[in-house]
């Protein structure tokens, strides 16, 4: 079993290492108790087996074993096509002995560089379509909402939203500080009950007037709409009249709550308000009330420069702008890692030309490589048996002790391949070839064509994302 309880799972099997040297046995053992705990086959089985599922008379195997079976036969004919591969590329190599020992691992390596290129084609293409599609519809929504509004000129950028919001956090604590002090004149708790009270003050002062006087009607004044302009302008104008009034009542109540402390009463605020409205007692109360026109005409000027002024055109280009910021970063990464591999092979086969007269490797350990590949996935072949039938041993296990009905029959059988990848006609006759006559020519011509074929392989996927949306 430690064959069987190894340290590579089936997903890394399954996955592969373009970068891997072929030289390398690939045939790794599979561990066993990772793929029980990924596939959660005793859970799985339990789960069947308080149903009685497969039914006492089933014939045919669950999904669960059906997954298991289907799986190990898949990967065998990997490893059985990584075996032929490699059986190949070593007939080469002896056939091309005393010329270029190193074009057959080259060969394999240009095979993986361009299945690598390949498979990140396949991987990639749905992603970079789907970013692709989103950036140019919101292209189409920025310009068609230009041309709607009859917008020449781009879209504003809000600058640093989070800076712009801090600062209006900024405009309040200063406010509250400043208007504390005011406010701490005629408050039995001083200081600290005037601040309290200011803060409510300035808060409703900036955010509520300013703020959002600045990226409400400020901004919607400017909609192609007339209607909206008017109702905006309107909102405006009565809004601004309410920032003076606000903070003119503002420093009444102050100039009254410095004598009567807590127990003012708003109507005599409001009624010396309306009687006299300049008539303010002390200058602390006109530079309240100066000092809230400040901090509420800097809570507007936030709020109007918060986004583009137009109505909804900063939302519509930011979204334009993400989109199309999204697409070029995602093809900026696969091109980079195409480009690497790329590069990388083709830099080892220009290598490979120039070492064609100097590549010279002993036939015997090329055969004996071979040999060694074959033994390699003779035993692995059985290996995959006995971990297909673990699993299926782990399922079954699993079902068997909970189910309340026979178990169908085919539990008991075992599990086993066809046939044997040796004996395939394909395969059969690949570990007698021995040596031919080199050609060096012919494999400078063949190094061409594999370089031709690793930049074609990467002009596909350079082609299915054009640089501009």
């Amino acid at each position: 079993m430690n064959t069987v309880m190894a340290s590579i799972s089936f997903s890394e099997l399954s996955s592969g290492d373009g970068s891997r040297s072929f030289l390398a046995l690939p045939f790794q053992p599979v561990n066993i108790r990772e793929e029980i705990r990924r596939r959660r086959l005793v859970e799985r089985g339990e789960a069947d087996g308080r149903s009685n599922l497969p039914s006492s008379d089933a014939g045919a195997p669950s999904s669960t074993e059906l997954e298991i079976v289907n799986d190990i036969r898949a990967l065998r004919e990997r490893h059985l096509n990584d075996l032929a591969s490699h059986l190949r590329a070593r007939n080469d190599a002896l056939a091309q002995l005393n010329t270029a020992m190193d074009i057959a691992q080259l060969r394999n390596d240009t095979e993986h560089a361009i299945s690598r290129l390949g498979e990140g084609d396949v991987a990639w293409k749905s992603e970079i379509a789907r970013l692709l599609r989103e950036a140019r519809e919101a292209k189409k929504d920025y310009d068609a909402f230009r041309i709607e509004h009859g917008l020449n000129r781009a879209a504003r950028d809000p600058a640093n939203r989070f800076l712009a919001l801090s600062l209006l956090r900024l405009f309040v604590v200063v406010e509250s500080m400043l208007n504390g002090v005011f406010f701490a004149e005629g408050s039995e708790f001083g200081l600290i009950g005037g601040t309290t009270l200011a803060f409510g003050i300035s808060l409703v002062n900036v955010c509520v007037f300013g703020f959002c006087l600045g990226i409400g009607p400020a901004r919607w004044q400017h909609h192609r709409s007339l209607a909206l302009r008017v109702v905006a302008r309107a909102l405006l104008g009565a809004g601004l009249s309410l920032v003076v009034f606000a903070n003119a009542f503002v420093a009444h109540y102050r100039d009254m709550f410095e004598h009567a402390g807590e127990a003012v009463l708003l109507s005599e605020v409001w009624a010396r308000l309306r009687d006299d409205p300049f008539g303010l007692a002390r200058l602390q109360s006109w530079l309240l009330f100066f000092l809230g026109l400040l901090f509420a005409g800097l809570g507007f000027w936030k709020g109007y420069r918060f986004d583009d002024p137009y109505p909804g055109y900063g939302r519509v280009a930011r979204r334009w702008q993400q989109a199309e910021q999204r697409y070029l970063e995602s093809r900026h990464r696969r091109l980079e890692e195409a480009s690497r591999v790329r590069d990388d092979a083709k830099h080892a086969i220009d290598r490979a030309i120039e070492r064609l007269r100097g590549a010279a490797l002993q036939r015997e350990q090329i055969l004996g490589a071979r040999a060694r590949w074959v033994q390699e996935f003779e035993a692995h072949e059985r290996h995959l048996e006995e971990v297909a039938n673990a699993l299926l041993a782990a399922y079954r296990d699993a079902n068997r002790r909970v189910r309340t009905t026979p178990p169908p029959p085919y539990f008991d059988a075992l599990f086993s391949f066809e046939d044997r990848g040796l004996e395939r006609p394909q395969i059969r006759d690949l570990p007698a070839v021995r040596p031919g006559s080199p050609d060096p020519e012919k494999l400078v011509a063949e190094l061409d064509q594999l370089r031709t074929r690793v930049l074609d392989a990467y002009q596909k996927v350079y082609d299915l994302a054009p640089e501009q949306v």
